[in-house]
């Protein structure tokens, strides 16, 4: 793949939380070393010594930061910055870990831990998913946030449209504070004590997906940042096969949707000058899917990427290694063969729980007040 030019055009990727490993070794430009832990600087060694431009990827609004939450960082217990619903639960993306409120405490940490990566070598930093989901929006830390951003007392989104509108212009904000905290502090550190320019790259699903999972999103603001240098497009079967409404039809449409959210994610680094890399992902968040369905919808995801004018670079996702070296060209097509899906990934909380639709508009603050009375008057059956 790599070897017919240099590695250092970054056209083609991938992410990975183990060792280097030959037998997934896909000969792209460049690796995303997944995580903060301790093994991480060894990782990003054994990655840069196989001639690849290594990057580090972290989550910015989940991960393994329980040292933080729990206290461990400051002397602080931290998981009151839990995005909370309306019953107080926390929202969780996994067992003890919460998707945050993005205090300014956690983008101090988060800058801390990614500085690590910087003294390891890396070259770019993402910082993934910055996600506020729609029935967030009541943790102490979030009630704090909005009095300081409204100089008002907090009001709970649910009981009113303008109280939801200005929770999730707050949510937007949050992440786009953090976004622009850490990338200008990340490229300080690297230039002051190594005299390098260090790149700063936002991964993050398309609006379109955003909508119809109720997730607020930055995305939209992420263009007035300057020391963001591009994203990753995280469109892959998962976000692109949700069922939408099509002239009253319900049903999948993994290509057409995929269309449409390659399409509108161009859009946020037309004309900048910044890099727009297309993830393509053999597989999904819900496990209960069989091999030959990956497959099938797999193979949907590669041709709307070549209809966009503007694309030329790609991120591939192998997955975790026990799928990569469990499924070669020799494995049999039959998925009664394959190792079962469930080891792959860990489920993703909500989405696929929400009403099937699919919804245009003309302006970002149209998300800000989007809720399910509008999916109501769509499709009255919604409401239970």
């Amino acid at each position: 793949m790599s070897y017919i030019r240099s590695k250092k055009e970054e056209l083609t990727g991938f992410q990975e939380g183990a060792p280097y490993c030959p037998e997934i070794d896909l000969q792209c430009d460049f690796v995303m070393v997944y995580g903060t832990d301790e093994g991480m600087p060894e990782r990003v060694r054994q990655f840069k010594e196989k001639g690849y431009v290594v990057h580090l990827m972290t989550g910015s609004a989940w991960g393994q930061y329980q040292d933080y939450l729990n206290g461990e960082w400051d002397g602080r217990s931290h998981w009151d910055e839990s995005q909370a619903e309306r019953n107080g639960e926390p929202i969780l993306h996994g067992h003890d870990t919460p998707y945050m409120v993005p205090a300014v405490a956690f983008s101090d940490y988060l800058t801390e831990k990614l500085k690590t990566a910087v003294d390891a070598g890396v070259e770019a930093v993402h910082l993934e998913e910055p996600e506020f989901w729609d029935n967030g929006g009541y943790s102490a830390a979030f009630q704090r946030e909005y009095q300081l951003y409204y100089h008002e007392p907090w009001q709970p989104p649910h009981e009113s449209l303008d109280a939801r509108y200005k929770a999730s212009r707050l949510k937007a904000w949050l992440y786009s504070r953090t976004l622009s905290r850490i990338s200008a502090s990340l490229k300080e550190y690297a230039m002051v004590k190594y005299g390098r320019e260090l790149r700063f790259y936002v991964p993050t699903h398309s609006l379109v997906n955003y909508t119809q999972w109720k997730i607020l999103s930055p995305e939209a603001a992420l263009t007035d940042i300057p020391s963001i240098d591009g994203y990753i497009a995280q469109i892959w079967t998962g976000t692109s096969r949700c069922a939408n409404v099509l002239e009253g039809v319900v049903r999948e449409r993994t290509f057409e949707t995929a269309y449409l959210e390659y399409g509108i994610m161009q859009e946020l680094v037309r004309g900048t000058g910044r890099k727009m890399w297309f993830l393509h992902d053999p597989i999904e968040d819900n496990p209960s899917y069989t091999w030959e369905d990956y497959r099938r919808n797999y193979l949907k995801q590669p041709s709307p990427p070549c209809c966009i004018p503007l694309f030329t670079l790609m991120r591939s996702a192998p997955g975790p290694p026990g799928f990569s070296r469990a499924v070669t060209p020799g494995s049999p097509s039959s998925p009664a063969a394959w190792p079962p899906a469930r080891s792959c990934r860990k489920p993703r909380p909500s989405p696929l729980l929400t009403p099937p639709c699919f919804a245009a508009w003309s302006s970002f603050s149209a998300i800000w007040t989007r809720t399910k009375p509008f999916l109501m008057e769509l499709h009255p059956a919604w409401a239970s």
